[in-house]
């Protein structure tokens, strides 16, 4: 936000109504809304499996993915989340992940991250690799089903390469 309020194409109240937004973003309605009214209408109308689902975010869907995951649901068997947008370090994916102990949820997650992310120069993106780096690292020393790869791409073309090691590792029968 702050390179749009320097390049002055954003306002500092555009900035601040927008970080304002997030700190309420109402995950926990929006999971609910995806199991409890989104899946029982796509089950009725497309005759679809009542068991077996996959969740898969980007960015700060990815963020909406490690939240889903760490609510230790089990109604998704398995989860991707591409490059997360943990943009702060006191992000509460990581209060969440330590008040969970040292058990992990039994929902497989895989997490991705871009390597141009890492190593470019735009300050946002560095911040949210290093931190979905340091989420990772955090469930390193814990019991779970999770993996991880690292892309070759920046965030912007990271989606599909995302979408596509989620699949292959969590999805393939």
């Amino acid at each position: 936000m702050e390179m749009g309020v320097e390049a002055g194409t954003t306002t500092r109240e555009q900035a601040d109504a927008y970080l304002a937004a997030l700190s309420d973003s109402r995950g926990d309605m929006f999971l609910n809304f995806l199991t409890d009214d989104l899946h029982p209408r796509i089950e009725r109308d497309y005759g679809t499996a009542p068991s077996g689902h996959g969740l898969f975010g980007y960015s700060y869907g990815g963020l909406f993915s490690l939240y889903a995951w760490l609510t230790n649901s089990t109604f998704f068997e398995s989860i991707g989340a591409g490059s997360p947008g943990i943009v702060n370090a006191d992000s509460q994916v990581f209060a969440r992940l330590q008040a969970m102990g040292d058990t992990l949820p039994a929902t497989k997650l895989h997490v991705t991250f871009n390597d141009r992310e890492i190593l470019g120069d735009v300050a946002v993106y560095q911040s949210l690799a290093k931190n979905a780096a340091t989420f990772l690292h955090r469930l390193t020393s814990r019991s779970g089903s999770v993996t991880s790869a690292l892309m070759h791409e920046t965030h912007v073309t990271g989606l599909q390469a995302s979408f596509l090691s989620y699949l292959r590792t969590c999805r393939a029968q």
